[in-house]
């Protein structure tokens, strides 16, 4: 299964069997956690086998049951350094992000946008290389995940768990896609023809997870070759800004210059 037929198959799956992940791709996960945290100065962190990885904490949407496996996504702001990001290259800092609650913090921070958006990037390069090795996934927010008892993960000091990736053997199939019109999502400096390459980017980024599926984010095409992309309103936007930058970055098969 190449990337892009990953990206078609992945959904978001709440419900797990009880089958264990096999030792050889808890082995590949881990291995690509490896690589991830050595990139992106993130602090990724697995747990395999547990009665409850969740550890009974509430999750901000969406209910689960049956999940053993989980990927904690922690990093601290000063730590991490983004790809294809505003924050990373001084563009604007603007989140479009909606505060919800606690884990919504400081979001014109231009850190923790970083932090977020390279949460996103790295956190779905994981959950398609969860679905390349025949495994459901399902992104989701601990509430409480702080404060949580006896936690199977560790951090450092000014780090936190941003989000987390349930994954396992999925009890039940995942939903159709849903997607805003490609016009909606990007433009072309110019009113010049779409590249090919550009197209089959944001094919992909419009197949990435964003939550409540609002997809808040646009990438342009400038007259210069470059690509900026940037977040818009809605829930969680700079994580779903950097979910939608791998796609475009992995599928595209060319060089993206970000701006």
């Amino acid at each position: 299964m190449d990337l892009f037929e990953a990206m078609e198959t992945r959904h978001a799956i709440r419900m797990y069997t009880d089958e264990p992940v096999a030792d050889d791709a808890i082995a590949a996960l881990q291995s690509e956690i490896g690589t991830c945290n050595a990139e992106s100065g993130l602090h990724i962190q697995m747990a395999t086998g547990l009665d409850d990885a969740f550890l009974g904490l509430k999750t901000h949407y969406g209910r689960f049951k049956g999940v053993h496996n989980a990927i904690a996504l922690i990093g601290s702001a000063a730590g991490v350094r983004t790809e294809g990001s505003e924050a990373a290259d001084g563009g604007p800092t603007n989140s479009g992000w909606t505060k919800e609650g606690s884990e919504d913090t400081a979001a014109t921070d231009p850190g923790e946008i970083a932090l977020q958006q390279t949460v996103g990037y790295y956190g779905e390069r994981l959950a398609l290389k969860a679905t390349q090795l025949g495994l459901a996934t399902s992104w989701a927010v601990l509430d409480d995940a702080m404060s949580a008892t006896d936690p199977w993960w560790t951090l450092e000091p000014g780090e936190k768990i941003v989000w987390v990736l349930a994954f396992g053997h999925g009890a039940r199939p995942g939903g159709k896609h849903r997607s805003k019109p490609i016009e909606d999502l990007c433009t072309v400096e110019d009113g010049s023809p779409m590249p090919d390459w550009f197209r089959t980017g944001m094919e992909a980024a419009m197949l990435a997870p964003t939550s409540l599926s609002q997809q808040p984010f646009h990438f342009t095409l400038h007259a210069d070759g470059t690509v900026s992309a940037r977040a818009t309103e809605g829930l969680f936007a700079h994580v779903g800004l950097g979910c939608a930058i791998y796609h475009f970055e992995a599928a595209s098969d060319h060089t993206v210059n970000w701006r």
